[in-house]
């Protein structure tokens, strides 16, 4: 037990699970299907849900959950272990159709809404999905497709749904008697979530309820949550962060979930005031973008307790701009995976300060080693090598995916692709992804080593590095600059700024300036698209 969790030390327990050892939460609910019951029936006339004008109480969604898990079962034969997608916003069909499904045994797919025609041909057809709820403005990218998926039913959510469709209100608006269940256990199926890797064919990660669980229970633990909590979803619910540590943690203790459809900075400041907000977790443009917002000091939000931040690294000015704005706030930088079911490790809010560029320590019932990515040999601490998980948040394998399982997981141990260090006193450090360390003439640069230089420029937004092609050196430095738009900034500028802190070798040989980096739904900016960008093979070919 890390010495930063010994005061919930009380509540874990060792046990062996599918044949590896690994702590866990002594007290746990069955399933996921048994946390909105318990909620519900503590919590009846308590709102649950806000989706703009509308609010749902616990008893309406337990009630409105239970419609949608008789129909899904009785008049579309939806069975357990069977597959149901989501290609939905954030709203309340997203968390009814979620729990729907789990309640009578099935698997949900959230699917992402950014993505095209052939790419949810292959999750649909990789997932075996037998049906789909869907928003109508995605119905187009699965129209053109549908007669070679294996979808035997798809709902829509609008009132008025295109032909060979079903209005997802047939779901939840017929009155059911009794309650529709299955026998679920905590080791049985939950999510296919896949990943969100900017190469390759997307891996589902396979969620049984026992990850899940063990996910809420940390965040629950280590954010300090309650029932009388209450937060507000500006990520997609689709995506594990705003699915596991917002919708699953809060319904499960009984809080209040407000669901955004895309964030939007002067809507978010009026939610956090009106609703009286008192957690959040989202990537770092998200705080960004509300620190900026000109009416900020406008809105009071001194209710806010508890901020989650990660996927991306936090500008230390950003942190202090969080501190100025609510002088009372938790803080805590979270890093995870979705094959962790999200966090893997948490920064203790009295630590956050003072190791801003670290991601914390190992959750309470994880355990963290850092080995040679060649050997497998473990490592000493300070010394950079792949980062490896362990627990009960931990997936088992990918769906239909045994190679990928094979290499990713052994032993119970998960291989993140992450190069990090773990100092002696446990904070674990992300230096970059195996696949982006920029190999300079043999020299190794770790993209956070110089991006955390740039961002301590206060005229730097966002800054972002990696490796491009040269005849000399096989890989030389690219900068990818966001300047802050008030700030003029230069190409010397930003190289002398580097070059004054690190070492000459690690000093960007390109700055390319940037209106925004791309980057996907878990705010990760996607360095691919600025590898191989035509700006980026101009600007390459030049040396």
């Amino acid at each position: 037990m890390s010495v930063f969790w010994e005061d919930i030390g009380s509540l874990i327990q060792e046990e062996t699970k599918n044949g590896i050892r690994m702590k866990t939460y002594k007290e746990r609910p069955q399933n996921i299907n048994e946390t909105l019951r318990n909620s519900a029936n503590r919590f009846p006339n308590k709102t649950a849900l806000v989706h703009e004008d509308e609010r749902v109480t616990y008893k309406q969604l337990q009630e409105q959950v239970n419609r949608a898990a008789y129909q899904l079962k009785n008049q579309y034969g939806v069975g357990k272990g069977d597959r149901v997608a989501f290609l939905l916003t954030n709203g309340v069909p997203f968390v009814v159709g979620v729990y729907a499904a789990l309640q009578i045994g099935a698997i949900a797919v959230p699917l992402n809404t950014k993505l095209k025609s052939t790419e949810l041909k292959f999750m649909l057809t990789n997932s075996g999905a037998k049906v789909v709820i869907a928003n109508q403005e995605w119905w187009l990218n699965i129209e053109t497709t549908i007669e070679q998926l294996p979808v035997e039913t798809i709902f829509i959510t609008e009132h008025r749904p295109p032909d060979g469709t079903i209005p997802f209100s047939r779901l939840v608006n017929q009155h059911v008697k009794d309650e529709v269940t299955a026998q679920v256990y905590e080791n049985d199926e939950a999510f296919i979530m896949y990943t969100s890797g900017t190469t390759g064919t997307p891996k589902g990660a396979l969620i049984t309820h026992f990850n899940m669980l063990h996910t809420t229970l940390n965040y629950t633990y280590c954010y300090n949550l309650s029932s009388d909590d209450s937060t507000v979803v500006a990520v997609p619910a689709f995506h594990i962060t705003g699915l596991a540590a917002q919708v699953m943690t809060l319904i499960q203790l009984g809080g209040k979930v407000v669901l955004m459809p895309f964030f939007e900075p002067k809507r978010f400041l009026e939610i956090l005031q009106d609703e009286r907000i008192t957690h959040v977790i989202a990537s770092p443009t998200v705080y960004v973008m509300t620190l900026q917002h000109p009416e900020l000091k406008k809105y009071d939000v001194s209710q806010i307790r508890v901020a989650g931040f990660g996927g991306a690294p936090m500008p230390s000015e950003t942190l202090k701009g969080l501190k100025n704005w609510v002088p009372n706030i938790e803080l805590h930088n979270t890093y995870g995976l979705t094959e962790t079911t999200s966090p893997a490790t948490i920064m203790p809010n009295e630590h956050q300060m003072n190791h801003v560029s670290s991601v914390g320590v190992p959750t309470p019932v994880n355990d963290a080693r850092v080995v040679n990515p060649e050997t497998r040999q473990d490592l000493a601490p300070g010394v950079v090598g792949e980062l490896l998980f362990k627990g009960p948040m931990v997936i088992q394998k990918y769906w239909n995916n045994q190679e990928a399982t094979n290499k990713a997981i052994s032993d119970g141990w998960f291989s993140t692709g992450d190069l990090a260090v773990i100092d002696k006193d446990g904070f674990v450090t992300i230096m970059d992804r195996i696949k982006d360390v920029v190999n300079r003439g043999g020299e190794k640069i770790f993209s956070v080593e110089v991006e955390d230089v740039l961002y301590s420029n206060q005229k730097i937004l966002e800054a972002a590095i990696v490796g491009v092609p040269n005849d000399k050196y096989g890989e030389v430095v690219k900068a990818c600059i966001v300047p802050h738009k008030s700030e003029n900034l230069t190409e010397n500028e930003v190289k002398k700024w580097v070059k004054d802190r690190l070492a000459k070798f690690k000093v960007p040989e390109y700055v390319e300036f940037m209106d925004i980096l791309p980057k996907n739904p878990n705010g990760k900016v996607i360095k691919t698209e600025l590898r191989y960008m035509p700006e980026t093979s101009k600007i390459a070919s030049r040396n």
